[in-house]
């Protein structure tokens, strides 16, 4: 209901208030006098001066400039201090992935406020030394990234991976704010053992809920190996050559701290190629090369609602959870002049409620799109997430996280497959696949140490999985696991970054092999 409230009020009152700023009148908020910025290292010097290893690491890293926190700011010297603008402003910098701590103060000088803005570094220099288990399939990486490369914010990193299907050799960089705009880049191309995958993204993106406007390009391009699994095995693989280019320009039509309402124009241009393996070409069986365009628009309704935490998805640090009640419809024109076998129209919604009550709180969300033509629908899908948690206990947080989803005429390759950390998490990959699926799982994760030598935490779950995947042509097909775990945190890194090894036994369909099996990898993340 709030979210309807808003959007009419957004309507009737748009002339008077969405697009003019109001004057701060006698009495109101304070002016802001001056803003501070004080920048931390990854250790303080108390922390450095007893530990050598911990001077080392100080020495290896550069200190976040603080012309890069100030380009995240959202007020000015000279303007009413506002609650809503710093609290956003807070998130932006926790969301930058570059800080351990946040913290914004003020000091109230008469009728005038000095800010100023605290912020801890993270360990952003990492030797990548990555591994998952399920059994006996083993993924891993090593390599090595920098998400604050001389203090600018920008990211650059090198990976290898091994993984069940193919390895990769993986490039990426990327740097927002460029020249104190709001203008960014970001890229990545992964040279594979069966192919070669790029992608690209840049423009001006909404900074803060008050922005008025965007403009994006992002796109991908290369050739790789698609495979097909049905029940754990493997059941077609396809050659796939792509090129997608797509973008959007946005204008808000009111916005603020508190939520916004932005229409869009959306246009896409895509070439796309499946083709049976060699040992099925000769059969004749393949996916036709396409050249298809899309135009569409799209409007984005959200009545901003956030919550900080601690000790839910990491050990003692802020966490932001999204709570807003958001609205997103959308309509794509596929003509057939356009490449299209039929002319065609693409509606999609996407829908957001939060909720928080004390210490518990639960989170909804909802999306279906789909293509539809004079023959009916030609492709589509859907998608129900429900997450809940209760912190009644401190340091402690019981989590419930369940999800549907449903695929029909999507493109070989982008079906469902749970497996290897995805669902069920002590099953191995490709254990379940389809067009249709549903997996729940509930979690008492209890974060017992915030810090060990100053580097680590230390906690423990125990954990109830099930759920699966399965083709509408065959039954249902579900497994579980149930089990216990250690979870350790590096608490100087950004990031939740928490790892875990788990005990768990497995029933249900999708087992194979020994039914008690050890896994680890990275902690599930709601």
């Amino acid at each position: 209901m709030r979210c309807t409230a808003l959007l009419v009020i957004t309507l009737v009152f748009l002339p008077t208030t969405a697009i003019r700023g109001q004057e701060p009148v006698r009495g109101g908020p304070p002016i802001i006098d001056s803003i501070i910025i004080v920048t931390r290292d990854i250790f303080d010097s108390t922390e450095a001066s007893r530990n050598v290893f911990f001077r080392i690491a100080n020495a290896l890293h550069v200190t976040t400039r603080p012309s890069v926190i100030r380009h995240e700011l959202l007020f000015r010297v000279g303007e009413p201090y506002d609650s809503a603008k710093v609290a956003e402003t807070e998130r932006n910098l926790r969301g930058r992935g570059l800080f351990r701590d946040v913290e914004i103060d003020t000091v109230h000088v008469g009728d005038r406020v000095n800010v100023q803005v605290n912020t801890a570094d993270g360990w952003t220099t990492e030797l990548i030394l990555n591994a998952r288990s399920t059994g006996d399939e083993v993924s891993w990486a090593v390599g090595a990234q920098e998400r604050n490369l001389l203090g600018t914010g920008a990211r650059l990193g090198l990976t290898y991976r091994d993984e069940p299907d193919r390895t990769a050799v993986t490039l990426r960089g990327g740097m927002d704010r460029i020249r104190g705009t709001r203008f960014g880049v970001d890229g990545r191309f992964d040279y594979l053992s069966d192919g070669e995958v790029g992608a690209w993204q840049a423009g001006v993106p909404f900074r803060a809920f008050a922005d008025r406007w965007a403009v994006e390009l992002s796109g991908a391009a290369g050739r790789q190996r698609i495979l097909q699994f049905r029940d754990g095995d493997s059941l077609e693989t396809y050659r796939r050559r792509l090129l997608l280019q797509s973008g959007h320009l946005t204008y808000a039509l009111g916005a603020s701290p508190d939520g916004y309402l932005r229409l869009g124009l959306l246009g896409q241009l895509k070439r796309e190629e499946y083709l049976l393996d060699s040992v099925w070409v000769g059969r004749g069986a393949s996916v036709p090369d396409t050249v298809t365009g899309a135009l569409g628009i799209f409007a984005d309704l959200v009545d901003a609602r956030f919550k900080v935490v601690k000790h839910y998805n990491g050990f003692d640090r802020d966490e932001d959870l999204d709570l807003s009640t958001r609205v997103t419809v959308a309509a794509w024109v596929a003509p057939d002049v356009f490449g299209y076998r039929e002319n065609g129209i693409g509606p999609g919604v996407f829908v957001q409620l939060g909720a928080a009550l004390g210490k518990n709180f639960a989170r909804l969300q909802a999306a279906a799109n789909g293509l539809f033509t004079s023959s009916g629908l030609d492709s589509g899908q859907v998608r129900i997430a429900f997450t809940a948690a209760s912190q009644v206990i401190p340091k402690s947080a019981t989590v419930l996280h369940v999800q549907y989803g449903a695929r029909r005429g999507t493109p070989p390759g982008s079906e469902f497959d749970l497996g290897h950390g995805l669902g069920p998490r002590a099953f191995g990959p490709h254990a379940f696949t389809g067009d249709r699926s549903v997996w729940g799982s509930i979690e008492q994760r209890a974060f017992l140490i915030d810090e060990v030598l100053g580097i680590l935490g230390v906690g423990f779950v125990a954990f109830l999985d099930y759920g699966g995947a399965w083709f509408a042509d065959q039954p249902s097909r579900l497994g579980g696991d149930v089990g216990v775990g250690l979870r350790v945190g590096a608490t100087r890194a950004t990031g939740q970054n928490i790892g875990g090894l788990d005990l768990a036994y497995r029933f249900g369909d999708g087992v194979d092999g020994d039914r008690w099996v050890v896994s680890f990898g990275r902690g599930f993340a709601f």
